[in-house]
């Protein structure tokens, strides 16, 4: 599936330990870029998201699907631009002192979190600041530090943004402006 990208969640394990008692697993599989999957029925659909999963997972090769729901949802995907950033809401309204923002648009994290991650890590901070907690992030784990290779790879980007930019990064041409 040339350019199709998956991300499964163990969703026992996030709501630890609340249903740990229970027997079995119960696993979200999403797939994104997946314009190509969209013409399999349901039944092939789960077939492929337990063979994705047996490849990455040996705890999985024998297992059995008990109940499944496959939802497809084309186009849904959040399309940022240039600049938007400056339009995203933070997670506490700027004019209703007790409205709270969640989701992976969601700008004041300081986490390094993004999309699914994102707008659950958000999802936590909104409810931390409902409950009045000091901290929006108590609670949720840092994102580790980047590998050597991202950690040169954006030191990169960030040096040919200056040089592009004549010593001010953001009148560096965006990489968007070439590719949309």
């Amino acid at each position: 599936d040339e350019g199709v990208g998956m991300t499964w969640f163990d969703l026992k394990k996030l709501h630890r330990p609340r249903h740990e008692h229970e027997p079995g697993a119960v696993v979200e599989v999403d797939y994104y870029h997946s314009g190509s999957l969209l013409p399999l029925d349901d039944e092939a659909m789960i077939k492929k998201a337990v063979n994705d999963l047996r490849g990455m997972v040996p705890g999985f090769r024998d297992v059995t699907v008990v109940d499944a729901a496959v939802i497809r949802l084309p186009a849904a995907v959040n399309w940022y631009f240039p600049g938007s950033y400056m339009s995203c809401p933070s997670t506490s309204s700027k004019s209703i002192s007790n409205l709270y923002f969640a989701g992976d648009v969601v700008k004041d994290l300081q986490h390094g979190s993004w999309s699914q991650e994102k707008a659950m890590v958000s999802g936590l901070a909104a409810a931390n600041a409902v409950m009045g907690h000091d901290r929006l992030l108590e609670g949720v784990l840092p994102v580790k530090p980047d590998e050597a290779h991202v950690a040169a790879g954006r030191t990169f980007v960030k040096t040919m943004q200056e040089i592009l930019g004549r010593g001010d990064r953001r009148r560096a041409p965006s990489l968007a402006d070439n590719y949309f």
